[in-house]
């Protein structure tokens, strides 16, 4: 391999943390030479880092981390030996020719920085190392310096969006190698910041990061327990992992996770035997969107938007509605979709739709971009849209224009879902009470409910003189119908629960317009020519069926032979010529607008009565005693 020109890569890993880097890097100009070479890995900041000196390199790349932003300088470094720099801390004024000067000393492996960090209180934490022979208890990798040969092929893990740099020397072993050749600095060369407000390490311990710590606790790992291997493997794919244990029998686990000693810390996720000494961090809700409504009603043009956009985008994004108050069926419905909260808990999301012009931000909801919605006109003087969003949407020309804005805004109308699912219309014509039909009412009800129970969608309509008390939900008593053939024919199926019937006249007329029956095995229908499954669901008494089974609606022809019926009754009736003499336009329908005793009729005739009678006998009342009724049109 060809002799390096540079000693020494410092790779600075960024994102949008302009001041402090500015800050950083007027510390680091005085210090760099031929010797040294400084690239700052821009990670998709949405401003990019501007290169306005000669002495460092930016290079911009994709959003995909700090780990992912390291590999890339590791990649591009031309150095023999590399250190990692993060874009908010601060360094000595001696870092590199400190760093150079043991470098030529010990060529060592790695080198351990002393390091201190700072608040506006002073020092939180200080690690001042005495000789070459101390090492930092920590796995931070931007406090020590690496031989890239000492690298090799290991590189930060990019699924990590937290603690990839402990992640990274516990891969390396630096904790623990005995055989690298190992030095340290025993001067301060690195200051950790930790009033950075949401620093990466602050994201991490609220548990906004996808990365959480999880921390197992055994008294004494044995031999035995080599489940741990697969299961701590699995868990440092994604997480920092901790095993607190006074005794470890299973050295391969040291790869997958920390090893410490049992003391008091703090975890995202607790596993193990229990132990007092693990403080349970509560993390905030993470999300992709954000729908924020205030009130989220039972109906209105918002709540359909809300309905038809998480039918649309719940497979493509992960979707939490918001809100303070939510109407108990419209939670049901909206719960099935996407998740629903209702709670003030902390939320952190990359984007937050604000339905409504009218409501304020939330408090609890930390978005990366708002999108503010009109979905209304300027009819009222008082309206005003804020201007607390990074994007605002129009639902239409009509609502831009009323609000004055005339360019520059986007327009996306509503979207509308089509609801595929089955909605079944019964129709029953069942009277109440029905002593004769046995527990039939029983039987609706218990339908009804099963519907309901299994959120099958349905409307039931019962046309009867009477009516059931307090039915249940999505069933309607619908009075008497002069017409029931017409109502069964728009039907998906005609109800019928009797304990028995000698002939049901609904269910004959159902099946003749091809409407197919929900009905119980009483004899007669099977007479009538019912088959389940064919033309019916033939459903058992103590009603114990799957309700599921209604949704596969029958498709069916009907022969029922009336012609052989009309034979019977003439054998019955014999053979006569009809004398044709009825003249139904002879009847008219009246009113009564004064009561009165009708001799002729033999009743009482009260105030706004109907009735049929002989156009004859309606203008005799009408010539001899005046206006005591009146013909309706």
């Amino acid at each position: 391999m060809a002799k390096r020109s540079v000693i020494l890569s410092i790779i600075i890993p960024y994102y949008e943390t302009k001041g402090y880097t500015e800050e950083l890097l007027k510390i680091l100009a005085p210090q760099v030479n031929s010797n040294v070479e400084v690239l700052i890995i821009d990670d998709g900041s949405r401003k990019p880092f501007e290169s306005i000196e000669k002495w460092y390199k930016v290079i911009r790349k994709d959003n995909g981390g700090a780990g992912s932003a390291r590999n890339v300088g590791i990649d591009k470094a031309k150095g023999e030996y590399i250190a990692f720099i993060d874009s908010d801390d601060l360094i000595s004024g001696q870092y590199v020719n400190k760093v150079l000067q043991k470098i030529a000393e010990t060529k060592a492996d790695f080198i351990d920085l002393s390091w201190k960090s700072l608040t506006r209180a002073g020092a939180q934490f200080d690690y001042l190392l005495r000789s070459d022979n101390d090492r930092l208890p920590n796995p931070s990798a931007s406090t020590r310096v690496f031989k890239r040969s000492y690298i090799g092929d290991v590189r930060f893990s990019e699924i990590k969006d937290a603690c990839e740099d402990e992640d990274f020397t516990r891969k390396l072993g630096v904790l623990d190698d005995d055989k690298a050749v190992h030095a340290s600095v025993t001067d301060y060369m690195y200051y950790y910041r930790t009033d950075v407000p949401n620093s990466n390490i602050k994201q991490f311990k609220k548990g906004i990061t996808k990365t959480k710590r999880v921390v197992y606790y055994f008294d004494h790992v044995t031999k035995d327990m080599t489940f741990l291997i697969e299961e701590f493997k699995k868990e440092d794919e994604v997480n920092e992992v901790w095993l607190l244990t006074f005794s470890n029998e299973i050295p391969e686990l040291k790869r997958y996770c920390q090893i410490i000693k049992p003391q008091p810390t703090w975890a995202h996720i607790i596993k193990g035997h229990p132990y007092s000494g693990i403080t349970k961090i509560k993390t905030p809700l993470r999300t992709q969107v954000v729908i924020y409504r205030t009130n989220l009603y039972r109906i209105g043009g918002l709540m359909t938007f809300t309905l038809n956009f998480c039918e649309r985008f719940k497979d493509l994004y992960d979707i939490t509605i918001v809100g303070a108050r939510c109407e108990a069926e419209r939670h049901k419905q909206l719960s099935s979709l996407v998740r629903v909260c209702l709670t003030s808990e902390e939320i952190y999301c990359d984007t937050m739709i604000v339905l409504s012009i009218l409501d304020e931000l939330p408090k609890n909801v930390h978005a990366k971009k708002i999108v503010r919605m009109c979905h209304t006109c300027k009819t009222d003087p008082a309206w005003n849209i804020p201007k607390d969003y990074d994007r605002l949407l129009f639902v239409s020309d009509t609502s831009r224009k009323s609000f004055g804005f005339e360019t520059g805004f986007d327009i996306v109308h509503n979207m509308i879902t089509i609801d595929k699912r089955k909605h079944l219309l019964l129709v029953s014509a069942t009277r109440f009470p029905a002593p004769d039909k046995g527990i039939i009412e029983d039987r609706m009800r218990i339908l009804a409910n099963m519907l309901n129970d299994k959120g099958i969608s349905f409307t039931w309509l019962n046309f009867a003189d009477g009516a059931m008390r307090n039915p249940p939900r999505n069933f309607y008593n619908m009075g008497t119908c002069l017409n029931m053939q017409a109502m069964i024919r728009k039907a998906d199926y005609l109800v019928q629960l009797s304990d028995s019937e000698c002939w049901s006249y609904s269910c004959l007329e159902a099946l003749s317009v091809g409407t197919p029956l929900i009905c119980t095995p009483f004899p007669s229908a099977f007479e009538m020519g019912v088959w389940d499954k064919i033309n019916a669901h033939v459903v058992p008494f103590d009603m114990n069926f799957d309700v599921n089974e209604l949704l596969e609606i029958p498709r069916f022809t009907f022969n029922y032979d009336n012609e052989a019926i009309k034979q019977q009754w003439i054998e019955i009736l014999g053979h006569s010529t009809p004398l044709h003499d009825y003249d139904p336009d002879a009847l008219v329908q009246v009113e009564v607008l004064k009561g009165y005793d009708d001799m002729v009729l033999n009743q009482r005739m009260n105030v706004g009565k109907k009735m049929m009678m002989t156009k004859e006998r309606a203008n005799q009342i009408i010539n001899t005693i005046g206006d005591y009724i009146r013909i309706v049109d």
